[in-house]
């Protein structure tokens, strides 16, 4: 039951950085000009997108595409901090029934699809405008990273079956 406790905790604690992480990193650039300044982060993409539209004209529609999935990343990333802060505080109490890590796998399995998808919308408005001025910025890869890290952090934690189990055992 010890080891349990500490895998739930460990899990737990590291996929609420991970989250924490998640979202901080939407600040950081979505894309960027080839000599390194910023043009819009992922946080101007999700919420600037009528503005965003209206700079790039009729070429915006996979970038607002690319943008729209970083809004559902953003809402499981908050979902998963909140999660994973219940099943720490689950694990710290002694309470397997607060243990929400097939939710918190759900979440983060989900956040690294949604981000994948993400990063190939921003490829299709690349490849189909023939931008060159731009480049990808480094914020949507961190995102993905970050989310791999979640889901190995939520696949550490135990399930309320695995608690049931030990204790049944005893």
């Amino acid at each position: 039951m010890k080891e349990l406790k500490i895998r739930a905790i460990v899990g737990n604690a590291v996929l609420v950085l991970a989250s924490v992480l998640m979202i901080s990193f939407i600040f950081m650039p979505m894309l960027a000009d080839t000599n390194g300044s910023a043009v819009y982060s992922i946080a101007d993409s999700m919420f600037d997108m009528n503005n965003i539209s209206q700079v790039l004209g009729e070429n915006s529609l996979y970038y607002i595409l690319s943008g729209a999935f970083m809004i559902a990343y953003f809402i499981f990333a908050i979902s998963t901090f909140v999660m994973a802060v219940i099943s720490l505080v689950g694990a710290c109490l002694d309470r397997p029934r607060l243990s929400l890590a097939l939710g918190t796998r759900t979440l983060t399995l989900a956040a690294a699809v949604v981000c994948s998808i993400s990063i190939i919308f921003l490829a299709l408005h690349h490849q189909s405008h023939g931008i060159v001025t731009t480049t990808f910025g480094y914020g949507l890869f961190v995102e993905l990273a970050i989310s791999f890290l979640g889901v190995g952090a939520s696949f550490a934690a135990p399930t309320k079956r695995h608690f049931f189990k030990v204790l049944e055992n005893m």
